[in-house]
């Protein structure tokens, strides 16, 4: 599996040396997703600053070698990607339904989806789906409802239970099973080396080529050293 990691979404001291570290140690995908610094007076609380611009992304990127452009998505529209010059970029799985721009067809672009209907109903175009959040996310302060445990077998059981992949063995030469529809997976939320056993046992498993970490490494006081241990959990090669 490959690991997508999500910046922290607050600026802090050290990131960019920590982030350039990473890039050398192996990191090949980077999710740049921030707040804005600029915050509306109409809007209250601290969750609710709005994500930062592309001119406040371009400022951030500017702080690191050009040279890992290229191992970045951004969370924003493909124009947003093409502006800033980056891989790719991360989006609501809305955003890519229906009709959409010729030019956008030709960015590397990452679905967010919120269900396995989601992402079964992306076009082929994506490249794959961001497919959460699988457990408790290890930065968010309140409980949210998962894609595992009792809230995901009763929304998907239909589809991915065993008893139907059986039934499904005997109709694969003439009929795709459901689990072979859906795209590349990443999945997010509450990764970590104690949870990636039981991302394994999910009856969609063999679909998920990726994992996004955003609390399960910047929780640290010691990123690096939880980026390696997450890397290693992930490639024993490592």
């Amino acid at each position: 599996m490959r690991l997508w990691l999500v910046t922290c979404p607050d600026d802090f001291a050290g990131e960019y040396d920590d982030i350039e570290e990473m890039f050398k140690r192996g990191l090949t995908r980077l999710i740049l997703d921030k707040r804005s610094r600029v915050r509306p007076a109409t809007l209250e609380g601290f969750g609710n600053h709005p994500r930062a611009s592309t001119d406040e992304y371009e400022r951030w990127l500017m702080s690191l070698p050009m040279e890992f452009r290229d191992r970045i998505w951004v969370r924003g529209t493909p124009d947003a990607a093409e502006q800033l010059d980056v891989r790719g970029c991360v989006c609501e799985a809305r955003a890519f339904i229906g009709d959409v721009p010729e030019s956008w067809k030709r960015v590397n672009c990452v679905a967010i989806c919120k269900s396995l209907d989601e992402a079964t109903a992306l076009p082929e175009w994506v490249s794959g789906a961001l497919l959460g959040p699988m457990f408790q996310p290890l930065s968010a302060m309140e409980p949210v409802k998962t894609l595992t445990g009792a809230e995901f077998a009763a929304d998907n059981g239909a589809t991915f239970t065993q008893p139907q992949a059986e039934q499904n063995q005997a109709e694969q030469k003439t009929a795709p099973s459901s689990s072979q529809k859906l795209p590349s997976i990443i999945a997010w939320g509450g990764v970590d080396p104690e949870t990636l056993a039981d991302l394994k046992k999910l009856p969609f498993a063999e679909a998920i080529n990726g994992v996004a970490c955003l609390g399960g490494i910047w929780n640290y006081a010691d990123p690096i050293n939880a980026y390696i241990k997450l890397t290693r959990a992930l490639d024993p090669r490592f």
